[in-house]
């Protein structure tokens, strides 16, 4: 059968996509490069030649999962009219009904250093839209912020806090969602929202 050769940029999506799937289904730890290798039926170099360990191709994935993820928000915020108070409230029920997350990559996010890279970089891909959102309420009425860029460095750490902890206990639904609501109420006040 004659070898077949995908564009570079294909190649690293499959493997990319492959591993992911492969992560989520079976878990990080329990999941080879040769494994990832067998399922695409490629020969394992061809996945060290693109990514050095399955460290770095986790690091791969999430960026992945956190690109995808931040254009959505993006597209969702666009979309949505209203006060810059009503579009962060939005975004706060979404968060509270775990909507800004993706629960199928609980699988892979159990190592402590996994999550932090992965909380990490979702609060980096969401500080120029929220900082964005704080300046507009600050000009809308929404709410009086001196200091935007450093609030909304803080709210998402909180947030990246939250979710972290959301991993780490075995809370009931109704104890994550009101612990993110008291969350929310805080990021509020420290907005000093005027309504």
């Amino acid at each position: 059968m004659p070898r077949v050769t995908k564009p570079v940029e294909e190649r690293r999506q499959e493997i990319i996509a492959t591993a992911r799937e492969m992560f989520s289904e079976y878990g990080f730890d329990k999941t080879q490069m040769a494994d990832i290798s067998k399922k695409m039926n490629v020969a394992a170099g061809t996945i060290y030649h693109y990514f050095k360990s399955k460290t770095e191709l986790l690091y791969a994935v999430i960026d992945e999962l956190t690109n995808k993820n931040m254009e959505r928000k993006q597209r969702f915020l666009s979309d949505t009219e209203g006060s810059a108070f009503d579009r962060l409230q939005l975004i706060f029920t979404m968060f509270e009904n775990g909507e800004l997350h993706d629960e199928s990559n609980s699988r892979f996010l159990a190592d402590p250093a996994i999550i932090q890279y992965y909380f990490t970089k979702m609060s980096n891909s969401y500080l120029p839209i929220l900082v964005s959102l704080i300046e507009h309420g600050n000009t809308d009425g929404s709410w009086s912020c001196k200091y935007p860029s450093e609030t909304a460095v803080f709210i998402l750490q909180g947030m990246a806090g939250v979710m972290t902890a959301e991993h780490e206990r075995n809370d009931s639904p109704q104890e994550k969602r009101d612990r993110m609501k008291a969350y929310t109420n805080a990021v509020f006040r420290v907005l000093d929202t005027a309504k």
